[in-house]
């Protein structure tokens, strides 16, 4: 890239969000018209994730889907619950296979991706946005942001979904191909609400996870210790092959979201609230704004300004804010609380809300299978969080 360089557009980050929104920008060859920038600061593409959802809705990149699984299971001490949907498995995307499709189809239209290059202001001059970055300054019409957000409000209630993952090929037939288990709280949770979460590909190699709700980070060895305590205990594993490691932190707070930072700089993906706060799903959402986002672009002339798409409904947004606030204040009631809705809701209804699909009166239904008398109060307690708005009010 050589600076100074304008540009219709810049997407500032080249994660899910950032692609995804490309690469929507980029269907029919339509971004041939506008000149489009992606800038990134890693330096390659390698398998450092993987993104888990039910498939309610197509996107683009269905076709790298890698692993289903039809059954599912959580544990608690002394409890477990299994329950499946054969038309909705979980599914999987690797990060390497996303990104290889995304690529494809940004270069297939034309969509310049820079990487190694590191963003480090965004200035909105009222016409136009000067991004100064380690390549260099370029002129945009409009920014997309996709960078990790600013610090939480302290005012807010914020918890940290944070997280390490191996994926690791053992000695033996240890794991149940087929049976996803997405929580597992039966180890001790002396540091906090945590859970295991464990995906089988085989019966020898599965992605075995360490996640944790709590507000601050852990030391990194803390996570790779509860995971090798973890695979002694529950599979008897003390030797293994570890072929792949992800992490990621994923904020699950009660704060509006925040679409813009200004008119023509907006926030996207997990910065511009898109996750789910009371699990930290993200991947649907981010396909489903990013593709309203694309077409408001196509449809309005190169560098007007557009309204963003509400990250997520209204109605989702409530009850996430409810839920965040009962798992808060009683972590140790996490556990039955989610067995609870696995247990007590027809699989189909449970993954339309955790995909942020529930119909009032399926949300009703979902409120029900939880313990009434406590989740009440905990209406009635935060009911100055989840009566605001769910999206911020723009700035001016």
């Amino acid at each position: 890239m050589v600076a100074p360089v304008n540009a219709d557009i810049v997407i500032v980050g080249g994660g899910c969000a950032g692609l995804s929104l490309a690469a929507q920008l980029g269907l029919g060859g339509r971004a041939r018209t506008r000149r489009v920038l992606v800038l990134e600061p890693r330096r390659e593409y390698t398998r450092d994730r993987t993104w888990c959802y039910w498939p309610v809705e197509p996107h683009l990149f269905a076709d790298a889907v890698s692993d289903r699984w039809s059954r599912w299971e959580l544990l608690a001490p002394g409890r477990r619950v299994e329950r499946g949907a054969a038309r909705l498995p979980y599914v999987q995307l690797p990060g390497d296979a996303f990104y290889r499709a995304a690529r494809a189809r940004l270069a297939a239209a034309g969509i310049e991706l820079h990487l190694g290059v590191h963003v480090d202001r965004l200035d909105d001059r009222g016409d136009h946005v000067l991004v100064d970055s380690s390549a260099g300054t370029v002129r945009a019409s409009l920014v997309f942001d996709s960078r990790p957000g600013a610090p939480p409000d302290p005012s807010e209630l914020t918890l940290l979904q944070h997280f390490v993952g191996w994926e690791l090929r053992a000695p033996r037939p240890v794991f149940t191909p087929g049976l996803a288990t997405l929580m597992d709280f039966t180890p001790s949770q002396r540091g906090g609400l945590h859970f295991f979460y464990v995906l089988p590909y085989a019966a020898d190699r599965a992605l075995v996870e360490a996640t944790y709700f709590t507000p601050a980070l852990l030391p990194d060895d803390a996570y790779d210790a509860a995971i090798r305590g973890y695979l002694r205990e529950r599979f008897g594993l003390e030797d293994f092959e570890i072929l792949m490691r992800e992490r990621g932190v994923i904020p699950m707070t009660t704060a509006p979201a925040a679409p813009r930072q200004s008119p023509r700089i907006y926030n996207l993906g997990l910065r511009g609230g898109v996750a789910k706060a009371s699990t930290g799903y993200a991947f649907l959402a981010i396909q489903r704004t990013t593709r309203d986002l694309a077409r408001r672009l196509r449809d309005a002339p190169p560098g007007a300004l557009i309204e963003p798409p509400e990250p997520r409904g209204a109605l989702a947004v409530a009850m996430d804010r409810v839920f965040l606030s009962q798992i808060a204040r009683y972590p140790e009631r996490a556990p039955d609380l989610f067995l609870d809705l696995f247990e007590k809701l027809p699989p189909e209804l449970l993954i339309r809300f955790l995909s942020d699909q529930a119909t009032p009166v399926e949300a009703m239904r979902v409120m029900a299978s939880t313990p009434l008398a406590a989740m009440t109060r905990e209406v009635l307690r935060s009911r100055a969080r989840w009566l605001r708005p769910a999206v911020a009010a723009p700035r001016t």
